[in-house]
């Protein structure tokens, strides 16, 4: 009889939760939601903000990049992106970005970076032979890796 009352007693505040206990007007519900939104966009908006040294900025497009390189959760992945790029001194951007659209990518992108970071030519890491790329990132390759 005590383990249906103790699991009882654990899973109620999680059931309260998953129903919305925490704010009965589903009309303040929506504006605490809304608000954590802005706040979000706005440490984000501010960390870019910083980075740049500026407020002139396509956040738009920021948003739309971090969009697609939540996609990208391996850093197997992340190593040919930015082998690719040419530059990975622009990871900053990319980052911050990652943080406050997809936390959980970050460590795979930070992997990424130490890899290209350390290689003596991060061509290398694309161009080499047996290297296993996707289709897209195999034909960006064989023009990098031809004009090398």
């Amino acid at each position: 009889m005590r383990l249906p009352a103790l699991a009882t007693l654990l899973l109620l505040p999680a059931l309260a939760a998953c129903s919305g206990a925490g704010s009965p007007d589903p009309a303040d519900r929506a504006r605490e939601v809304s608000a954590q939104e802005d706040a979000a966009t706005s440490a984000w908006r501010s960390a870019v903000e910083d980075e740049l040294g500026s407020d002139t900025y396509d956040f738009d497009a920021l948003r739309a990049a971090a969009s697609v390189d939540c996609a990208r959760t391996s850093a197997t992945e992340w190593t040919v992106r930015l082998a690719l790029s040419g530059d990975p001194a622009t990871s900053a951007l990319t980052r911050i970005g990652l943080e406050h659209a997809c936390a959980d990518v970050v460590a795979a992108f930070d992997e990424a970076v130490v890899r290209v970071e350390a290689a003596a030519d991060p061509l290398d890491l694309v161009c080499g032979p047996g290297v296993e790329l996707s289709a897209d990132d195999r034909l960006q390759a064989d023009l990098v890796c031809a004009n090398r």
